[in-house]
């Protein structure tokens, strides 16, 4: 055979695989067209955030979208939550009140008596426990401020003396949990802006009384109390997320107003009314805040 023949008979071969390939490609192309064309209508129609509800017992929140992630939380059927967005099948979540963040105290310093800190890394990372191998819930600029809760040592144990290492926190704005899909299910377009966790720009140590809701008719006279604000499990009629625990282990819910997530886990003083509940709906006694204060 000739060189020429050789040649052309290569040229040939190659085409013919080239087709192939080609084929291939076209098969695999259009396959994934198929696929997203049923999947896609169901994500479009998604936006976000939206408020969702738990569908069923005892599920997990992990830590990242794939259940290779550490278990952060358990959540029962009914609690309510933010969902931020979605990677393919798991929902991204905001923190719950319950879900516990850690960062390094020597990448913070303690201002305002204690219970806010600055941190001064750059893109340091909220982890889900107390040790550096622990997966990151977020990562946070230098500057932001965040609400110290305790100080803990690397085991998460309380200690009072010593080099104690980290600092839980109570969640921080742009960090994340995750849901599978198959566990939440939508019920509200519209999230109520007190159930979203807000950047602190300025920690308020006292709501001015002419940025709170209009006091309603019929309520009680004034009466001031001390105690600790703690986040419902189960919100109540959807605009009571919170109460207030006095040290007599008497308790209060907490009429939503702006910014009062910042105050969760914290010792406050309260003015303010209490709501008459006649049909006694409530069981504990509803109150409606006129002026709320950090006890620092």
């Amino acid at each position: 055979m000739t060189f020429n023949g050789m040649l052309n008979v290569i040229l040939s071969q190659l085409a013919k695989d080239l087709n192939k390939m080609l084929n291939v490609i076209a098969t695999i192309c259009s396959s994934v067209f198929l696929i997203f064309a049923f999947i896609a209508p169901g994500f479009a129609d998604e936006h976000f955030p939206f408020l969702a509800e738990v569908s069923k017992e005892s599920v997990n929140v992990r830590a990242g979208p794939n259940t290779n992630f550490e278990k952060i939380d358990k959540l029962n059927k009914g609690v309510q939550v933010v969902v931020l967005g979605r990677s393919y099948e798991w929902y991204k979540i905001q923190p719950l009140p319950t879900t516990k963040s850690y960062i390094r105290s020597d990448y913070l310093s303690i201002i305002k008596g204690g219970s806010i800190a600055v941190v001064l890394g750059d893109n340091v990372n909220v982890r889900c426990q107390a040790r550096s191998e622990a997966a990151s819930l977020g990562e946070v600029k230098k500057g932001t401020l965040v609400k110290v809760l305790e100080a803990v040592g690397e085991t998460g144990k309380v200690q009072k003396t010593g080099n104690l290492g980290w600092c839980r926190l109570t969640p921080v704005a742009g960090t994340a949990a995750w849901i599978h899909q198959d566990f939440l299910k939508e019920i509200s377009a519209d999230v109520p802006a007190s159930l979203l966790i807000q950047e602190i720009k300025e920690p308020p140590a006292v709501i001015p009384a002419d940025s709170l809701k209009v006091i309603p008719s019929g309520v009680s006279p004034w009466v001031s109390m001390r105690g600790t604000v703690e986040a419902l499990v189960q919100p109540i009629q959807g605009n009571v997320h919170y109460e207030i625990v006095l040290d007599n282990k008497s308790v209060f819910y907490l009429q939503d107003i702006p910014q009062i997530s910042f105050f969760c886990n914290t010792v406050v003083d309260v003015e303010g009314a209490i709501i008459p509940d006649p049909q006694k709906k409530f069981m504990y006694p509803l109150l409606h805040i006129n002026k709320i204060a950090l006890v620092l």
